[in-house]
């Protein structure tokens, strides 16, 4: 029974006894956390527990309607309600952030708010084991090394998942039978992001393989997290042998480096905290035997390998003039808007760019990539050229663009290359080619200044 193993669940997250803890509920009104409420309503355990609503105003009626039915539900079951609205897009214009990363900001900001003021022990959020696997994933394509197997920890600080084992199915199933009212998100439906891809297109093929895949995922993604862990403990246990700390300043000795029977591994671990990609590593491998003085950067931090060594720097703050582009999303770079997508080539599909859209190979795209402003010795090979590189300062004259043009000018790299000139031209080594299968878009949506 669905209500007993949800008991069970909380009781395994929560030390000590359920019933005397506080926990507050992020609802948004969707199939998930509806369902989350009704559990914690009609839990045997007399849970104490209120409910928190955002409505992030994008999705015009549709948000206040979701914000209704959430009110209506707290007020008919007697369950204290709070409520509030964020102007999300203008938050993210002003952060130079993605709209999926503002939303974020702003409600674990007020979730945190809300704890603390009216004494709640617990953050429970409605992450069930569709969302776990399909975080999995995408952590896989994006290339987030072997901490990103885990999934969605189950519990994190004051957040905990209770429905992290259920499904997605028999959620609807429970909602079905107990007639628990809930709004659907159209665009949970559509398949322009990558995770509805994943649920609404990958999935079902996975699911005629092996109609339980999703248990056997997530069985083996606790096996990844112990497994991490031990890679952890083992990263840690190197330090002062294989890296040192000194301030700011993270060294690492490249001769220690060598002798290490996973080079790669090492490598990637130490500089993807520090915003590196994994494009950039394998370049920063292929220099170590280089001449000294090399030079990388990511969004934060600046790598030189320096007679023996890598040493690794943060960025000074006002040279930061640069945003990570993490996963697929709208980007806000100095007033442009960037929307960076997904998707997989449909039949006969001719990349024709128009009205600022440009298609790359996105199997040759590794995220997180930078957009930032162009540099005078930046260098790129623009489509249709076959082989050497143009000097971006030419390029730009070539098109006649101001001096004002030219500084508004989005540049996305691969922290090493440039990948494309948003608007403008792609570069010729990520163009998309008979094998491409996925496919990257980048559109300049607006210019708001």
């Amino acid at each position: 029974m669905l209500q007993d193993e949800f008991d069970s669940a909380l009781m395994s997250l929560v030390p000590g006894n359920a019933g005397k803890k506080k926990f507050l509920l992020a609802v948004s009104g969707g199939i998930d956390s509806m369902s989350m409420a009704t559990l914690f309503l009609n839990s045997p355990l007399k849970l104490s527990f209120g409910i928190a609503n955002v409505n992030f105003t994008l999705r015009g009626e549709d948000s206040y309607l979701d914000q209704a039915l959430v009110r209506d539900w707290a007020c008919e079951n007697g369950v204290e309600f709070f409520t509030i609205d964020f102007k999300t897009q203008e938050y993210a214009r002003m952060n130079s952030i993605s709209t999926q990363m503002a939303a974020r900001e702003l409600r674990y900001e007020w979730f945190y708010k809300l704890l603390e003021e009216h004494g709640y022990d617990y953050l429970s959020i409605a992450h069930n084991l569709d969302d776990s696997v399909e975080t999995l994933f995408l952590n896989l394509l994006r290339g987030t090394g072997v901490r990103g197997l885990s999934g969605i920890k189950k519990v994190n600080g004051k957040i905990i998942r209770p429905m992290l084992s259920i499904s997605r199915k028999r959620i609807v199933d429970y909602v079905n039978r107990h007639k628990v009212p809930y709004r659907d998100d159209i665009t949970n439906f559509e398949s322009h992001y990558s995770r509805n891809r994943i649920r609404n297109i990958v999935f079902p093929e996975f699911g005629k393989i092996n109609p339980s895949f999703l248990n056997t995922v997530h069985r083996n993604t606790s096996y990844f997290s112990q497994a991490a862990q031990v890679l952890e403990d083992l990263y840690y246990s190197k330090s002062g042998v294989l890296y040192r700390e000194s301030g700011d300043e993270f060294i690492i000795d490249i001769s220690r480096l060598k002798n290490e029977k996973n080079i790669d591994y090492w490598l990637f671990r130490m500089l993807s905290d520090r915003g590196f990609n994994a494009s950039q590593s394998a370049n920063v491998k292929d220099s170590l035997d280089g001449q000294s003085g090399k030079i990388f950067r990511s969004m934060t931090h600046e790598l030189i390998i320096d007679r023996g060594f890598i040493k690794i720097y943060p960025l000074e703050e006002d040279a930061r003039v640069s945003i990570a582009i993490t996963e697929p999303g709208v980007y806000n770079f100095k007033g442009v808007s960037i929307k960076v997508d997904l998707f997989i080539r449909p039949e006969g599909f001719r990349p024709i760019p128009s009205d600022g859209q440009l298609f790359l190979d996105a199997e040759k795209v590794r995220f997180p990539l930078v957009c930032r402003n162009w540099m005078p010795a930046d260098k790129f090979r623009p489509f249709g050229m076959d082989k050497g590189f143009k000097k971006l300062s030419d390029f730009f004259i070539d098109l006649k663009l101001s001096k004002r043009d030219k500084e508004r000018q989005p540049v996305i790299t691969d922290g090493e290359n440039i990948v494309c000139l948003p608007g403008l031209r792609i570069d010729d080594r990520y163009k998309i080619t008979t094998p491409t299968t996925i496919i990257a878009e980048v559109v300049i949506e607006s210019d708001i200044r």
